[in-house]
């Protein structure tokens, strides 16, 4: 039997642990954080019903980031409720689940469409950016990706080593380095949204900007401002463009760009820019700028002044081509009718 002492030696003992172990908080899960900084960097685009076969809105309703495979070993599938999935392990691919409807090539163009952290994976879904024709039928194909990572690195939010996996696999196509296959064509533009409504613009080129500003203009501006402070300084913009979290303000002379209402960089050479307003009918046609997809059907391009070709392609349909020689400043708007096959 434990005499008193002994008994009351044990409760201190417990009493000084659990006081310790309450001023000990529990390490903090960033999982989180972390996929709101992925989700920041991969901008994951808005699918519109007509994809999945059950409505009829625009295919890409917001598009994000285009990535471009890096990689071997990925398959694409023509069902989004089957999407071709695959599970990362560092360098090896494994498929799992979907179907092999096309063997996905080095330089193939994708949306990504979803990012989501789980315990000990990152699931990152595609689309492909282009109709791909395969022994099954022709259309978009989805993949799936899951990367297996330790739990701490996902619970730490440890996006070095996130980063340098998904780099293996896909890298935003401001930074790829793959050779594109000759069917693919390549958007303009990291970044450059693809479908937009019709009040957005789908596209930007570079540059995007009106004839040289002052220098005295030019010196009110630094990054980091914003659209309020931009405003005080150089008055109400000629034109605002806004998509997702960029912004552009166009001045005479000067295109500022910001992103969540700060302003990254000022644009004071090149041309002014013109609007082109493109719609189609059906609805829902991808867009062909001087042979690189920019979007569907309704759009709004802001283009540098100058003569392009536009090209519609909707499945089923015979594509509408124009050449037109866009002035500067102008605003135009071209209808398309797309004759069934």
């Amino acid at each position: 039997m434990l005499n008193r002492l002994t008994v009351l030696a044990l409760a201190a003992a417990l009493f000084c642990s659990g006081a310790l172990a309450q001023k000990q908080p529990a390490k903090q899960d960033d999982r989180i954080v972390l996929e709101q900084i992925l989700k920041q960097t991969y901008q994951p685009s808005l699918i519109g019903k007509q994809m999945m076969g059950i409505g009829g809105e625009t295919d890409v309703r917001r598009a994000g980031t285009i990535v471009v495979i890096q990689r071997p070993g990925l398959f694409g599938s023509l069902l989004h409720n089957e999407p071709a999935s695959s599970s990362i392990k560092g360098l090896s691919a494994e498929l799992f689940r979907g179907h092999k409807d096309y063997d996905v090539p080095v330089g193939e163009r994708y949306y990504v469409t979803a990012v989501a952290v789980g315990s000990d994976t990152i699931l990152v879904g595609l689309l492909t950016a282009r109709s791909v024709p395969t022994q099954s039928g022709a259309g978009h194909l989805w993949t799936t990706l899951s990367f297996k990572f330790p739990a701490e690195v996902l619970a730490d939010a440890d996006k070095t080593t996130v980063f340098q996996a998904f780099d293996q696999w896909f890298l935003p196509e401001g930074r790829a380095t793959s050779a594109l296959p000759a069917a693919a064509p390549v958007a303009a533009s990291a970044t450059a949204p693809v479908a937009a409504p019709a009040t957005q613009p789908a596209y930007v080129a570079q540059p995007v900007a009106a004839p040289r500003a002052s220098s005295a203009q030019e010196s009110t501006l630094t990054p980091g401002m914003t659209r309020e402070q931009i405003l005080q300084y150089l008055g109400a913009a000629d034109r605002e463009i806004h998509f997702g979290q960029r912004q552009w303000l166009i001045y005479p002379g000067i295109v500022a760009a910001l992103y969540d209402n700060k302003l990254e960089s000022v644009e004071t050479s090149g041309k002014a820019s013109a609007k082109v307003n493109v719609q189609s009918d059906p609805t829902g046609a991808e867009i062909y700028l001087d042979d690189q997809l920019v979007g569907s059907t309704p759009s709004s391009l802001l283009l540098a002044p100058g003569k392009h070709a536009f090209r519609l392609h909707a499945a089923g349909r015979a594509d509408w081509s124009r050449q037109v020689n866009i002035l500067m400043g102008s605003d135009i708007s071209l209808t398309a009718t797309l004759d069934k096959n």
